[in-house]
Order: structure tokens, then sequence, then C-alpha cells
């Protein structure tokens, strides 16, 4: 018997209702659903709330119902079990999610019939290293920035690739992309697109105070190493914009191949240029949803 975890952002306006129909459609084919504790006990879905831990060991897959930042942040919970997740738009743009609300009966009828095909894709490992020691580690699935704070300052970064001196940038900071992070922070960066079937990672300065700093696309064999020269510690470590560490002047960030792979739902008859084409023209259209 499919099990299936639900994963909403509380905080999204009609969640409440979209969840209610969604758990009703699963209960009249007979699957089961769980939600985590937190979601549960602030939707008043207490009968279906379960510990994370477990949910993570119990559920055939997941599903988001939020924006790309939902979806990211769940996949990168369960992407250790190998668990596929699909998310359901409830955002603005929502690039990352496969199925929007108009379609979510016949989406819906597809998972259960089993209709769909997992697409995995690569994630990063981000380490702070502080005195020659792993202090902090954090996975990825779109980015790692390092960057400057509020002030207004400089910072300037040195690139190592395989321990090898690349580049030096006096920036705003730096963007470590997967491809399927490409499409976000380093894309507004002046980034190039990127298929996610290229397991390849792109290199972006952020506001580069030179003429001749250029997005960098490298293996996802490499391993990268990013040396902070400053004269303050406002320097922070983002990870796909939700969790974020602060830096001192001396710090290094070590960015390499997670040994985990997010796995997404998708559906066949969708490319990745159409969604490209559809979901980046509305947000050049207004970005509302």
């Amino acid at each position: 018997m499919l099990t299936v975890g639900l994963f909403p952002n509380t905080k999204k306006q009609c969640v409440s209702s979209v969840l209610n129909w969604i758990v009703q459609y699963f209960k009249e084919r007979n699957v089961n659903v769980v939600l985590p504790e937190d979601a549960a006990l602030e939707l008043q879905c207490t009968n279906l709330a379960g510990k994370l831990e477990c949910i993570k060991n119990d559920i055939t897959f997941g599903i988001t119902l939020g924006g790309d930042g939902t979806l990211l942040n769940t996949a990168r919970e369960i992407a250790p079990f190998g668990i596929p997740v699909c998310g359901i738009n409830m955002g603005n743009l929502g690039f990352l999610t496969e199925i929007e609300v108009p379609d979510l009966s016949t989406s819906l009828d597809r998972l259960v019939k089993g209709d769909y095909y997992i697409e995995e894709r690569l994630m990063l490992d981000a380490v702070v290293i502080r005195n020659g020691n792993p202090i902090y580690i954090s996975p990825a699935l779109n980015d790692v920035v390092v960057a400057k704070g509020g002030f207004s300052r400089m910072i300037k970064l040195k690139l190592f690739i395989d321990e090898e001196l690349t580049a030096d940038y006096p920036a705003d900071g730096l963007i470590i992309a997967t491809s399927t992070g490409s499409t976000g922070y380093s894309l507004s960066s002046g980034g190039p697109i990127i298929n996610p079937q290229l397991k390849v990672i792109v290199i972006t300065p952020i506001c580069p105070h030179t003429l001749h700093s250029r997005p960098l696309v490298i293996s996802e064999e490499e391993e990268i190493k990013v040396k902070m020269q400053a004269t303050h510690d406002d320097i922070v470590l983002t990870v796909d914009g939700q969790t974020v560490y602060n830096l001192l002047p001396d710090d290094i960030v070590v960015v390499r191949r997670s040994p985990f792979r997010a796995r997404f739902v998708k559906f066949t008859g969708k490319s990745y240029y159409e969604t490209l084409r559809t979901k980046l023209r509305r947000g050049d259209r207004d970005g509302s949803c």
C-alpha cells in the first residue's frame, strides 16, 4: 500500500483547503497519508501526524504544498533516504514544482497509477573550516552562497578548484550552484541556464569589481574551496536561500558533491524547456500567483 508524506507550507494562503482535498482524495483510494507533527498540529490534522524521523522511513514519496522553497527544504530532508518528492505549486514562480493546482486531480491520478518517472538531481555539501577544523556542514540542492552581509563593503575571495588557485574575486560574493539552481540566484547574477540532466556546477561572482570576471562551469567531480580575505566579520554563508551561517574572515568554505541525490517525480510529456519557457515568462509578466 502506498504511503504519502505531505509537507505543506502552513503560511501559504489556501493551503488548508487544498490539503484537505488531497487527504480526502487519497483516503478514497486507500492510500495512507502522514504529515509532520508541527504542520499537522497547525492545520488541525493531528490524526495524520507522525514524527519526521519515522515519516522518512515509511513513506513511498513526499508531496510538498508551497513554492520552490518548500520543495528545496523537503528534498534536503528526505534525499538521504532515497525518497522521491513531488511539488504542488502554491507559490509565485514554482519553477521546481511539478504540479499546478488546476491540474491536481489529473496529476494525482498519475501518481497513484505509477505513471511517472524519477529524475535524480545533483546535490552539494558545504563545509565551513575554521582553524583547520570542520565546524559546520550543510547539504544544498540549489546553491551555496558566500557573500557580504548588510554593509556595503566589498570582500575578496580566493577560488581554488581541486586545490589549484583559479581566480581572485573582489566582489559582493560568490554563488556556487548546481544545474538545478542555475535558474535561481545565479541566473539573476548573470550565470547561464543549465539543463539539470547535466551534472555540473556553475560558479558565478556577485557584482564583481572587475571587467573580466565571468561565470565558470566545472565538473561535479571537482572540489571547490573559497578563502575569504576581509577586514570585517560581516560575511555569511547561505544555503538554498534558507539556512544562514555567519563566517569569520579567515574561514574556508569547501563545496563538494554530496553522496546523496535529490529524486524528483516527473511526468512524461512535459519537457524542461517547456517549463523554462512558460514559468520564466510568467515571472517576466508580473511575478504573481
